[in-house]
């Protein structure tokens, strides 16, 4: 992948000097920047070139940090949230090898404590500097050829931000602007007010952004790592079935769904490559930024044989298999099991067994494959969700199917509406399984959460209660912050 696709070269100092904040670690809740931060900001948004790549620098942040599977991949909402719910198992639950097993045992056992709250930070430290270019881009729009694109791009990360924190912590703090004395004693918000924050910012992110995919230059580009307007629809088409909105979520997703031109279901085999046509966003690897392949490979196979002696030796390679429950959701003859998972058997008793990891992404040349975040194969069930709920059965069979034919399944054979959604959220399921916390959302938006995981829970040597699908936040925040509250019963 050549540099000049993503991130732009002779870019004006104080934009590289943003750039480079922008991918170091902030200690508490929206802390005030060193004044050097400011200064950058200030400066950034006076050339297009420079404010390209302020907006380059928060992707190119975002495309490396831990919620999303950057360095600390055992940090990224995917994995921790398929750890919490039904979807993964630990090999050795018990072990205390590593930081990482400890950790990942805390999130399997779903006791989680305060200190347990990385995304938290990771996510308001997006939204700060989101916030910062949007005051930037604004204030100095009549010296911008590209301001819409810029603006847009800003107004669609803070969205994104606020999706995962809002579907992680509930309530949240919501903040829209830089300024450092009210953000940092602002109590939670509703969720519904961040929703509305959320929907407006991707509406005005949807009229801003144009139809193709632009690079920092605000050049045509064939990489998919940077939001265009059927971007922001897609995540719009998200929000708004996740808020019960399902006329407006039908319609959103299928502004997406009929671009036949840019997008269609691919092989399942292609699916994640860097750029497929199924690809609506991407995190890709930035340049000169620590490049480097999908940490979903690093966390899920990293050369693991097809053959092990013990589990202790597979797990050196990958600890964290799918769960027997989700293998038993996938249909006979799925080709998401051959193509998306991969089968690893151990040999020597007594702990010989069959193990089956996320497969989705399968190298570690960098450049191959993208950090898929939105894909259509997502929009149709989207779509199929909303109809359901309208009562449109057969529309919603009809999106069902596309997805199930790409998998070389039938068509469902759902005859009521309560028979058709069970069926689109079971897809939902085998379909999107370890990507960004589609299961965990799920059960949480649809009411199941409790019924599942009071099953679920024991079966992973712990207990369950409903206080537990929101997260704790940091208690250093809370002390900090006198109109903070921790989440119910983290105290």
């Amino acid at each position: 992948m050549k540099q000049k696709n993503i991130i732009h070269t002779g870019t004006l100092a104080l934009a590289l000097m943003l750039c480079l904040i922008l991918v170091s670690g902030c200690k508490n809740f929206l802390e005030i920047p060193l004044p050097t931060d400011k200064l950058a900001a200030d400066g950034a948004y006076l050339t297009d070139n420079s404010a390209g790549a302020v907006i380059t620098g928060i992707l190119s942040s975002a495309a490396s940090n831990s919620a999303y599977g950057g360095s600390n991949n055992n940090e990224s909402i995917g994995y921790r949230t398929s750890l919490y719910i039904d979807d993964f198992q630990l090999i050795n639950p018990n072990s205390t090898s590593n930081t990482a097993y400890l950790t990942s045992g805390v999130f399997h056992a779903n006791t989680l404590t305060a200190a347990y709250s990385t995304q938290w930070s990771v996510l308001y430290k997006q939204i700060y500097y989101a916030n910062l270019a949007i005051e930037g881009i604004t204030a100095n729009q009549g010296k911008l050829v590209n301001k819409n694109q810029w603006l847009g791009e800003a107004l669609f990360i803070r969205a994104f931000s606020y999706f995962d924190l809002i579907n992680l912590y509930g309530d949240v703090p919501l903040a829209t602007t830089s300024n450092y004395l009210a953000n940092n004693v602002l109590a939670r918000s509703s969720k519904a007010l961040v929703v509305t924050q959320m929907i407006n910012d991707l509406k005005q992110a949807e009229s801003l952004l144009g139809t193709t995919y632009l690079n920092g230059l605000s050049v045509v580009t064939p990489n998919r790592a940077r939001p265009n307007q059927f971007v922001a629809s897609a995540l719009l088409a998200r929000v708004y079935l996740y808020n019960g909105e399902w006329a407006n979520a039908e319609a959103a997703a299928a502004k997406v769904i009929n671009n036949t031109t840019a997008y269609e279901l691919v092989a399942p085999g292609l699916a994640f490559l860097a750029n497929s046509r199924e690809t609506l966003w991407a995190l890709a690897p930035m340049a000169n930024t620590g490049a480097t392949f999908v940490r979903d490979y690093g966390l899920y196979n990293a050369g693991m044989p097809a053959q092990a002696p013990t589990s202790a030796n597979m797990a050196t390679f990958s600890m964290t298999p799918i769960s027997e429950s989700l293998f038993n959701s996938f249909e006979a003859n799925d080709a998401r099991v051959t193509n998306w998972l991969r089968l690893t058997i151990t040999t020597a008793s007594p702990t010989a067994g069959r193990f089956y990891f996320p497969n989705k992404y399968k190298t570690n040349v960098v450049g191959a494959e993208f950090n898929i975040v939105l894909r259509l194969a997502e929009q149709y069930l989207i779509r199929a969700e909303s109809r359901a709920r309208l009562n449109n059965l057969s529309g919603a069979k009809t999106d069902v199917d596309a997805v199930r034919n790409r998998a070389s399944l039938g068509g469902i054979t759902a005859t009521t509406q309560a028979e058709m959604i069970n069926a689109v959220l079971k897809e939902r399921r085998t379909e999107l399984f370890s990507e960004f916390g589609h299961r965990f959302y799920d059960l949480k938006r649809t009411g199941l959460i409790d019924a599942v995981m009071n099953v679920a829970a024991p079966l992973k040597g712990g207990t369950w209660s409903g206080f537990k699908q929101i997260w704790p936040i940091p208690a250093t925040d809370v002390i900090a912050n006198p109109n903070l509250t921790q989440a119910p019963e983290y105290n």
